[in-house]
Parts: structure tokens; C-alpha cells; sequence
């Protein structure tokens, strides 16, 4: 089992079954801390954990303030949310957390080995890896790629192609939620790249950053028709980078 993991178990009041699911998860290795709904209970106990698993009741109504603080976690931390409930309970969720952001939604009445397959499942690093957004960079400077592979790998999947021609193969077979653009390539440049794209049914609504080392003004007017999501400079330093991606992902929430 997955020794060292820590879930959040958020329960109005400590019922028969919600003991019964604290004790199947300390049975499974898990380390179990439970809290209320309450604001000050939660910033208290949120620190360090791996899942929250959201345990709904009749009062469920009642705690919207901490769909509020959860909604922030999935955003801020990437935080993995599931919950045990009815559909009632799941669709006052995702008026703050969209159903394709949660982790899993497990219907009573419940079945415990259901659902500590569906937590081992998401607990598994490979999950987590899967979870990540993904960056494909598109650059003809080999060394310059493989940096940026170093810089952006501990925080999201990435896919490197070098042209134009292999991006647009890369992401026939694979889904991305950004990309990385050089400029100033051989055969297809940035921009004909992008129109490129564009053009592709699985690739037209990709958000496209330019990152290159071009910053003159007919460079920047020249792509500027396009509607890039950012246009950024290969002076970049890492930290700047990092924060620039994590905010662009923040504001699509």
C-alpha cells in the first residue's frame, strides 16, 4: 500500500459510517485526519495532505463557504477533492469545483471496497503524473528544449517536438493544455506554425505562448492577429517562467 499518503476525511458528524471508513482507510495504510466543514478546522488540519474526501449529508447545504475554501485548493494547490454523497449533494459541488476537476464521485449507499479502490487509484503517482497539465515546446534549438524540459518537468507533464511539422504530429496522438512557441525556425516559422494549428481540429483551441528570443516590434506586431496567450523572452529566468504558467493556468479556472 501507499505508506506515507495522508487524506482529509471532512464530515459534518462522526457517524457510524463515517468510523467505518476512517478505519477501512487506517487498515489500508493510509494516514486518516478528519475535520468538520468549519473554516478554522480545515485551515488547520489541510496542511500536507494528498486527497480531501468530502463525506455529504442532509446539512450538506449549509457548508458553501467551505465549497468556497476547496474550490481554492483545487486551484491554488491542485488539490485532489472526492466525495461520498447523492446527486443533489454532487451538483452543489460543482457549482465550485467542476465535476471534471474531481477526482472521483461515489454514489451511496457504499460500498467500501469500491471506494478504497477508487483512493488507491488516485493516490497512485501515476495518477498524479496524469493529472499534471501538460506543455508541449516547440523549439529547433536542441539544447535550449531539453532546459526548458529540466525547468517546467517537476511541475508538468511536458512533450518537446522541433518543428512545426513534428508538433502537429505530437498533438494528432496527444492532448496539451499549452504551447510553447520559438519564433525563429527553419522551413515553418512561430507564426506559420500557429496558423498551422489553427487549422487542426485537435489542436484550433490550444492556447499558444510565443517563447522566444525575437522581441522587436515587427516580430511582436506580426503575431499579434493571431491572439497568443502570452508572448514571452528566452532571457526569461526559470522562477519567472514557472510563475508566468502558473498564473495563465489559475486565471483559465
Amino acid at each position: 500500500m501507499l505508506f506515507g499518503k495522508k487524506i482529509l476525511l471532512v464530515r459534518n458528524t462522526e457517524t457510524f459510517l463515517v468510523n467505518a471508513i476512517k478505519n477501512a482507510l487506517k487498515n489500508a495504510k493510509y494516514e486518516v485526519v478528519d475535520s468538520t466543514y468549519s473554516i478554522a478546522d480545515l485551515s488547520a488540519k489541510s496542511k500536507n495532505i494528498n486527497l480531501i474526501l468530502l463525506y455529504t449529508d442532509e446539512d450538506f447545504e449549509d457548508h458553501r463557504d467551505a465549497m468556497v475554501y476547496f474550490k481554492d485548493l483545487c486551484v491554488e494547490e491542485n488539490m485532489l477533492v472526492m466525495a461520498i454523497g447523492d446527486r443533489d449533494a454532487f451538483d452543489l459541488i460543482h457549482q465550485y469545483i467542476p465535476k471534471e476537476d474531481m477526482a472521483f464521485e461515489v454514489t451511496r449507499p457504499l460500498e467500501m471496497s469500491d471506494l478504497l479502490s477508487k483512493v488507491e487509484h488516485v493516490m497512485d503517482d501515476e495518477y498524479e503524473q496524469q493529472r499534471r497539465k501538460c506543455i508541449l515546446i516547440v523549439d529547433d534549438d536542441p539544447t535550449y528544449l531539453q532546459m526548458i524540459r529540466e525547468w517546467l518537468k517537476d511541475t508538468y507533464r511536458v512533450g518537446m517536438a522541433n518543428s512545426g511539422t513534428q508538433a502537429v504530429a505530437w498533438l494528432a496522438t496527444n492532448k496539451a493544455d499549452l504551447i510553447l512557441l520559438d519564433y525563429d525556425m527553419p522551413v515553418l516559422d512561430g507564426p506559420k506554425v500557429m496558423e498551422m494549428l489553427r487549422s487542426e481540429s485537435f489542436s484550433s483551441s490550444t492556447p499558444v505562448m510565443f517563447l522566444t528570443g525575437k522581441n522587436d516590434r515587427g516580430s511582436v506586431t506580426n503575431v499579434i492577429s493571431l491572439k497568443p496567450a502570452d508572448y514571452l523572452l528566452k532571457s526569461i529566468s526559470k522562477d519567472k517562467l514557472l510563475t508566468t504558467l502558473d498564473n495563465f493556468f489559475k486565471s483559465r479556472k
